[in-house]
This record gives C-alpha cells, sequence and structure tokens, in this order.
C-alpha cells in the first residue's frame, strides 16, 4: 500500500486500517516479512497531505489556507501541523500552486455520454481553430486502435472555430487516416465525417455527400440510430471511463446528472439503461461523484412512470460516490410541462412529487414558464416545505427580479446554466443579478453535452465574459467576477441541492475531500488572460481522498 499513490491518473480502493493491522499480523506469525513491509502494511489506508499551496476554500469567508490533511475520504484539517503527519501520510508539495474545491456540475446529462458510438472526444470542445481540431483528432486516433470509430456528437459548434466551419474530409483524412470520424454539431446536426466516417454511414443507410457532409435533422438522427444500434454494455463502460477521465483532467469532480430521456443522441432506456453505469459503481472504478435525478417523463395524464420512480426507489440512497437524489428535470413531458399556466397533470405530477417528499430540479427558462411554475410551487408550499426537500428552478436563462424574489421568500436555491454560451443570439441567464438577491445557495452548470459543452471552464469563461463559444458579445451587464463564477461551481453551497450541505462542495473540515490543483491561477488574469480561461486543466485531482488524476507535474 505505501506505493499505492505513486501510479499516476489511477484511483485506490480503501480499506480498514483495523482489518489491515490484524491481517497483517496473521500474516507475521505464518511467515515474518521485511520490517517495512508490516509497517505498510498497517497503515491499512494512507492519509493524504497537500502543502505550501494557495488553497481557496470557498467557505462563506472566502478563506485561503497553505496546506490540508485528508483522512478518510474527508478534509481533516486545514493548516495542519507538519508534526501530526506520521509514515502514513503521503505529503504532496504542490509548489506554491491554486488549489480549488473540486467543480460541481449543477445541471448535466453526463451519464447519457456514454451511449455515443465509437471513442468520444471531448476535447473538441475548447478548440478554437481548425487547425487545433485537427490536433485533438490526430493526438485521438494515436490513443485509440486502429480502424475504431472517432467521434464528437454534440458539445461542439462550427462557429466555436475562427473558421466558422467544420473541417473538410481531407483534413480530418489526414489527421486520422487509419480511422473514421464523426463529428455533429449540437447532437442534432449538421455533420461531417472523413472518408472512412462516410464510407461507414453510407454503408448504413445514411445520406453523405461526396465531401463528407450530412444534413441536420433526419440524416443525422438516423446516423446517430445506426451507429448506436451496436452498442455494447463494455462499449458504454469504456465509454464512461473515458469521459470520466476527461472530466476529472479539468477539474470536474461531481455531476448532478439529469438522465438522457430525451429521444435521439444519448437516449438512457430508463428500465434497464442504467445497467453499465451500476457495474462501474460496484466496481468502484467510476471516480467521478455522481448524484442522480431520475425523469417523470410521461406524456400523457396517467403519471405511470414517474410513480413508478415515486414508489418504488429510493430517493437519497446509495453509496457516497453515486446517489439516487430526486426528479429532474421534468415531473411530466415536454408538451405538458409547456401549458402556462400549468394543467392538471403538471400540477398533479408536482404535487405527487411532493407529498412523498422527494427533491425535484425543474427545466425553466422563459419568464411565462417560471411564472407557471412558481403559481404552482407557491399552492404546494403551503402544505410541503419545498426548501427542506431541496426543489429547485433550473436553467433560468430569462429570470426576472421578480421571480428570483418569488424564489427566495420560499427559501428556495437556484441553479443557473449557461446553455446560452452555445446557443447564440439572445445572452443569459442573468449572472449578477442573481447572485446579488441573497438567495440561499447558487449553482452553476452546463446541461451539456448534447447541446453544450461538458468542459466546466468554458461556463465559467461565459459568466466572466459575457461572450458565447465564437467570441460575440451576449451577456454585457451580467459578467461577474472570476472568484464568483468559480463558486458558483464549487462552493460551499451546492451541497444544498442534494440535502449535504455539511459534505459536499467547498474545503472545510468533515466535508468529502474533493478537490483541484490548477496549472495556472486562474484569479490572476496576468497569468490567466479571459480567453485562456477555457483552457484551464487541473496537473493533479483528488476524489474522496484519494488522487484519481495525475498530469505528472507534481512530484509524489
Amino acid at each position: 500500500m505505501a506505493n499505492d499513490r505513486n501510479l499516476p491518473g489511477r484511483w485506490l480502493n480503501r480499506g480498514s486500517r483495523t482489518f489491515a493491522a490484524v491481517l497483517a499480523g496473521w500474516l507475521g506469525l505464518m511467515h515474518a516479512g521485511p520490517a517495512g513491509a508490516q509497517d505498510a502494511a498497517a497503515c491499512g489506508t494512507r492519509d493524504l497531505a497537500l502543502v505550501n499551496g494557495r488553497v481557496h476554500t470557498m467557505d462563506a469567508q472566502d478563506s485561503i489556507v497553505s496546506s490540508v490533511l485528508v483522512e478518510a475520504g474527508r478534509f481533516a484539517a486545514l493548516d495542519p501541523d507538519p508534526g501530526t503527519f506520521d509514515d502514513c501520510t503521503d505529503v504532496i508539495d504542490v509548489e506554491g500552486r491554486t488549489v480549488i474545491p473540486g467543480l460541481i456540475d449543477n445541471h448535466v446529462h453526463y451519464i447519457r455520454i456514454a451511449n455515443r458510438p465509437g471513442h468520444d472526444l471531448r476535447a473538441l470542445e475548447v478548440t478554437f481553430t481548425v487547425a487545433a481540431a485537427l490536433q485533438a483528432i490526430r493526438d485521438k486516433a494515436a490513443a485509440v486502435p486502429a480502424g475504431a470509430l472517432i467521434t464528437t456528437i454534440g458539445g461542439i459548434r462550427r462557429t466555436q472555430w475562427q473558421e466558422q466551419r467544420f473541417p473538410t474530409l481531407g483534413e480530418l483524412d489526414a489527421a486520422a487516416p487509419g480511422n473514421p470520424v464523426y463529428l455533429s454539431e449540437r447532437g442534432a446536426g449538421p455533420g461531417q465525417t472523413n472518408t472512412a466516417g462516410r464510407d461507414l454511414l453510407r454503408g448504413l443507410g445514411v445520406t453523405v455527400t461526396d465531401t463528407g457532409e450530412i444534413a441536420a435533422g433526419a440524416d443525422t438522427a438516423l446516423a446517430y440510430d445506426v451507429l448506436a444500434a451496436d452498442l455494447t454494455h463494455s462499449d458504454r463502460k469504456r465509454q464512461m471511463l473515458g469521459v470520466a477521465d476527461y472530466a476529472l483532467s479539468v477539474g470536474l469532480t461531481t455531476v448532478m446528472d439529469m438522465s438522457g430521456t430525451v429521444p435521439g443522441v444519448g437516449f438512457i432506456d430508463q428500465t434497464n439503461g442504467y445497467e453499465f453505469f451500476l457495474d462501474l459503481v460496484r466496481e468502484g472504478s467510476h471516480k467521478v461523484r455522481t448524484r442522480i435525478y431520475f425523469p417523470g417523463l410521461d406524456e400523457d395524464a396517467d403519471l405511470t412512470q414517474l410513480m413508478g420512480y415515486l414508489d418504488n426507489k429510493w430517493p437519497n440512497y446509495g453509496p457516497e460516490m453515486a446517489k439516487i437524489v430526486g426528479v429532474g428535470e421534468w415531473s411530466v413531458g415536454r408538451s405538458l410541462f409547456n401549458e402556462q399556466p400549468l394543467g392538471e397533470a403538471a400540477r398533479l405530477a408536482q404535487r405527487r412529487i411532493a407529498e412523498r417528499g422527494w427533491t425535484y430540479h425543474q427545466h425553466m427558462h422563459t419568464p411565462e414558464e417560471i411564472d407557471a411554475h412558481l403559481d404552482v410551487w407557491e399552492e404546494l408550499n403551503g402544505e410541503f416545505d419545498l426548501a427542506a426537500m431541496r426543489w429547485t428552478p433550473g436553467h433560468l436563462s430569462f429570470i426576472t427580479p421578480e421571480l428570483i424574489e418569488r424564489a427566495r421568500a420560499m427559501g428556495l436555491g437556484l441553479g443557473v446554466h449557461g446553455q446560452r454560451y452555445h446557443a447564440g443570439g439572445m445572452g443569459g441567464p442573468p449572472w449578477r443579478t442573481v447572485i446579488e438577491s441573497g438567495l440561499v445557495a447558487v449553482g452553476a452548470g452546463s446541461d451539456g453535452a448534447r447541446i453544450n459543452t461538458l468542459n466546466p471552464w468554458c461556463m465559467i469563461y461565459y459568466m466572466v465574459t459575457g461572450r458565447d463559444v465564437s467570441g460575440e458579445l451576449i451577456n454585457d451587464g451580467q459578467q461577474i467576477g472570476r472568484r464568483q463564477a468559480v463558486r458558483l461551481y464549487a462552493s460551499h453551497q451546492q451541497g444544498w441541492f442534494t440535502k449535504e450541505d455539511d459534505l459536499l462542495g467547498g474545503i472545510g473540515v468533515g466535508r468529502y475531500a474533493d478537490l483541484a490543483v490548477l496549472d495556472a491561477d486562474v484569479f490572476d488574469p496576468d497569468a490567466v488572460p479571459d480567453e485562456q480561461i477555457r483552457h484551464m486543466t487541473s496537473v493533479l485531482t483528488v476524489v474522496d481522498g484519494d488522487v484519481v488524476y495525475d498530469a505528472g507535474i507534481l512530484e509524489r
């Protein structure tokens, strides 16, 4: 066990020191080994200390400390006395680097990324020239088996590249000569392939031009369907672990997952579609902390699917790395929740959620949507304590001060999400107005990775600059400071949404030991100009007290 933490980018299973010590004693009676080996075994689990850093705790006082001690997956001390470290403490000198709590996406469709065919390339999200995109594809081709399909389906737009276009078929051929490539803007297209990708899709009945283009709409829908038709359990597990590696490399340590019920890219069958994920949880191999919201997505009034969850699944239950939390992001199907005022089916669904005490996170964009839902919530709040159940209005692109005040009066937190970064045109949400409103909690999210990027630093860039994926200023007047933006992803408030107030988010004694050591000081605009925010990465990521990503920069 003494050398386990020298395995970069990998994770370790925690055991019991007591058990390990007893086992070592038994083994010693049978066969006396080297004293050092016995001492190492006696440690069982290893403690972890990070020293010599600028550790931003993101607590209520925005405290900054220089070191932290982690024991049994929790922060045990801030600025601990080094004299208390023993032979069972691994000490990592972070060499003055900026350390932040692990980033938490308040609303994301993370698990459904595993239903992408091929080998997903999330890194394409933060390329902003065609040359950079081609290099990312070249790197991916070098890392996957020859002949394996490379895809980025969703989370990209042609307008993100300076050239305002996809890489061409010829450029993709040169970047990945031995692999079919398929790229699709926002999942729904249009799409672009190389020659091998074109021929693959044509053979499956998809219309692709000679230059590798696939039209948006039915053609891109078919492209996804035929490519995903043969996905296996093993494929999904591999894909999920690959996405987790990407998330951890940028410091994203917790996701509040809103399922994948909308038909199309990444659709999750709610009967058995989580089996691959459950396998990863049982194996302990998936290292992004996950909070799961089940959808009540019926398009009729009998609410069969919703009631199946409410009556047969267990809210706030599961291991610390993967808990069932509540219902989201709809209580009923889209056609029903779009009624304004809300119709009887939507009102009944939300009453049933409240009656059973479930947490609820609801999709709302326009003032009309938000107003219609708050009408119902205010009525329910007279009978049930919605704040105690952590009901959360989410998205809120166009929320008004009056609507914010209505949520605040009920003691609710707000989930504000940056879809407009990828949507273009009118900006939102009103970040500055929301954070200045005195709400009990505010959390940020991406709504990635179909219609938006998964990378949290793109959202932080958008909050700070008001600029969308193409660099256009769309949310002027609602920009916030860098520290405020990171707090929306990492502060002690984030646990409010999942009833983990004293555990999730921030750095403090007794809280989950999740953190990221950044590659640069994001709070210093001289060190990290605005345009570089999107390129932030972690050099060392810790989840549950274990090093789960290591870029190999720090000595361990």
